[in-house]
């Protein structure tokens, strides 16, 4: 099976080589690798270029304006992958030699399979790993993940994808071309947990596979974009985008409520994820003194709560604010004394 391995790079020079070699030492060499860049202020465009020549690559792109979100380059490396299988090998992580090696096979023995995962080091920006992420499903199985498995992909929407997004990293993902175009690509506007999506929407289409092994390093550092989301616009850009990504996703749970008898059941409990996130936005915004950003999470609530439910809401945070306003305040002044 013919591999497309797309690179969007954005601002990631100190990591790009090591990338890079990683995926052309793989054991599995049939594959082509599409270098992206989106306009990054070092040197990662240099780096991309000098590979350009490279046997194994059949496009690098430099942008001439950047995009605003690395899931418009995943959607442009998808135009231009010839692979049936693609794999998003992120900029700043590393792979095992045998990842594709591993991760084809089970393609080749299930023709129902749309995507396949293995479990990922957890590494710094040193490139030490730091552990592994098999501690993030913990919560939800700690035997199954222990474990290589397949699973249809409702049962596993159900057990865990509706949740929380439990494949972390897209460095660690091989998925088919078919099946993304099915699904219409990934959403820009969820530029920080656009994956999540696509995953959910992907897996919905087949069975999944899970390798147990550490075939990826997934690297965590203050430029990643989670990490930079924080620092910037704090938690509120983050829930926000999860409160976003839970009112699409029941849109799409609607649409297929009879393709499994699973499906009601996840529509109903991501209904109740949803409202639960619309509540607890608010609340932490009027909890921290966010009052700027109190409003857009009012009108959230108002877009995305059932209308019976709105008096409640408004009711419970309107005594939150007011209290808020009179306590917490002087309440801090004085154990600050």
């Amino acid at each position: 099976m013919f591999v497309s391995v797309i690179v969007p790079c954005y601002n990631h020079a100190p990591y790009l080589k090591q990338r890079i070699e990683s995926i052309l030492n793989q054991t599995y060499q049939n594959f082509e690798l599409i270098l992206l860049d989106d306009v990054s202020p070092d040197e990662s465009a240099e780096i991309l270029l000098s590979y350009k020549d490279h046997p194994k690559v059949s496009h690098c792109i430099i942008n001439e304006k950047n995009s605003g979100s690395t899931f418009h380059q995943w959607n442009k490396g998808m135009q231009l992958a010839q692979g049936e299988l693609i794999w998003i090998a992120e900029s700043d992580d590393v792979a095992d030699l045998s990842f594709l090696e591993t991760l084809v096979e089970p393609f080749q023995q299930n023709p129902n399979l749309v995507l396949a995962y293995s479990q990922s080091h957890r590494m710094d920006s040193q490139g030490k790993i730091t552990g592994s992420w098999k501690s993030h499903t913990d919560d939800l199985d700690s035997e199954l993940f222990k474990h290589d498995f397949d699973m249809n992909g409702w049962e596993y929407i159900h057990r865990f994808l509706n949740i929380k997004n439990t494949i972390p990293n897209a460095s660690a993902v091989l998925f088919k071309k078919q099946t993304y175009l099915q699904i219409e690509g990934a959403c820009s506007h969820l530029n920080l947990i656009g994956d999540w999506s696509v995953w959910a929407k992907i897996v919905s289409r087949g069975d999944i596979h899970f390798s147990s092994r550490c075939l990826n390093n997934f690297r965590y550092h203050a430029t990643s974009v989670i990490a930079t989301a924080k620092q910037t616009s704090g938690p509120f850009r983050l829930r926000r985008q999860i409160i976003l990504f839970r009112s699409e996703i029941s849109d799409f749970w609607q649409q297929h409520l009879l393709d499994s008898e699973l499906t009601p059941r996840i529509y109903k409990k991501n209904k109740i994820f949803l409202y639960k996130e619309v509540v607890r936005n608010c609340s932490f915004a009027i909890r921290r003194r966010h009052f700027e950003e109190i409003t857009p999470t009012i009108r959230d609530a108002c877009n995305i709560l059932p209308v019976y439910l709105l008096p409640i809401f408004m009711f419970k945070m309107a005594i939150k604010l007011i209290y808020s306003i009179i306590f917490d305040a002087p309440i801090k002044k004085l154990l600050k004394k």
